[in-house]
């Protein structure tokens, strides 16, 4: 939907609002709402190749003709690959499954969300990964080999999922929910594997 069209929705809504004496709060979920319906991201899903495996949370593919780092969208598995950093418990796990479902993939697509294709300070994609329709950030974390984690809006629409199938993890306590302690609101603590 191009701007102008967007433009002539967000008034015509906010005449309405205006009307009915909205407060800014619910005013301010409508116009989200608007965001959302009408951004080219929302919806639509760009269909991708896979190129090389990373870990649990990080693959590269090739969108439009360009190989890319993908960072998965509002999860984080335990460090497999980074530097000074030893291999966490559960990490290969993590690993292996995103390896395993990306290279027996048919297709594969991202969802960018609202802003993921514009990189972190990484210069990462952020994107929702599809593997034959399903939602493999989502499998991550139901499985308990990710968790619920770099919440930032705008992109959060799938948060509610996620934060289901966690809580589904935590309640079977599976994988990294397996080890009181192990999950932190800052990471994974390996510690608590060597008493």
């Amino acid at each position: 939907m191009n701007n102008k069209m967007k433009q002539v929705i967000l008034a015509f809504v906010l005449v309405i609002a205006a009307i009915l004496g909205l407060n800014h709060k619910q005013l301010s979920l409508i116009t989200d709402g608007i965001d959302l319906l009408t951004s080219n991201n929302a919806t639509a899903k760009s269909e991708v190749t896979f190129v090389k495996h990373v870990d649990g949370d990080t693959s590269k593919f090739r969108i439009n003709g360009k190989v890319k780092t993908v960072r998965y969208l509002l999860i984080d598995t335990p460090e497999t690959v980074k530097p000074n950093t030893p291999i966490q418990p559960y990490g290969k796990e993590a690993s292996n499954f995103t390896k395993k479902a990306l290279t027996h993939a048919h297709k594969i697509q991202l969802d960018y969300d609202k802003t993921g294709n514009k990189g972190d300070k990484y210069n990462r994609t952020l994107a929702y990964v599809y593997v034959d329709g399903k939602d493999l950030n989502e499998e991550l974390v139901k499985k308990g080999l990710a968790r619920v984690a770099y919440v930032y809006k705008p992109n959060t629409k799938n948060e509610a999922k996620y934060l289901e199938a966690q809580k589904y993890a935590k309640s079977h306590h599976l994988g990294i929910w397996s080890k009181k302690g192990y999950v932190t609101n800052r990471g994974y603590n390996p510690n608590v594997y060597n008493h």
